[in-house]
């Protein structure tokens, strides 16, 4: 995920007084970014009193709206699903893989290959914090 602007944060260093290349310094952000943030701000007429109770989040979407967003082309399996799946004896991603090309191809929905299927479940694993379920028996895999 790449990483968001804080333009919350350099908004109200504006509303404080300091400068673009000022607030560029003493946050170790680059004055580009600096000036987009601001820029954006002076587009929309949104200044620090408009958005001092917001979050970081929503400042950030107001300012830069549908930056940022991705929605895969791709159908996209359960990863909770395929993270329990991968719980149970004998159960390989290559296989989960297997059966989500079947399930695509049968619904005639685009697929990921192996290696971005592979990839994308390791990014679920590390965003959702899942790990392995701990003291619970492992199932026979029964297909």
């Amino acid at each position: 995920m790449a990483r968001k602007i804080r333009a919350k944060l350099v908004l109200q260093l504006r509303a404080e007084g300091l400068s673009g290349r000022a607030i560029a310094a003493s946050q170790g952000m680059s004055r580009k970014s600096i000036t987009a943030v601001l820029e954006a701000a002076d587009a929309a007429g949104v200044v620090w009193d408009d958005i001092a109770d917001s979050s970081d989040r929503e400042v950030y979407v107001r300012l830069f709206a549908g930056r940022g967003e991705h929605q895969s082309v791709f159908a996209q399996p359960d990863w909770d699903q395929v993270h329990r799946e991968m719980a149970r004896v004998g159960v390989t991603l290559k296989l989960l893989h297997g059966e989500y090309v079947d399930s695509c191809s049968a619904a005639g929905e685009p697929m990921v290959g192996y290696d971005r299927f592979c990839r994308t479940y390791q990014r679920h694993v590390l965003v959702t914090g899942a790990a392995s379920p701990v003291g619970q028996q492992r199932q026979p895999v029964t297909r």
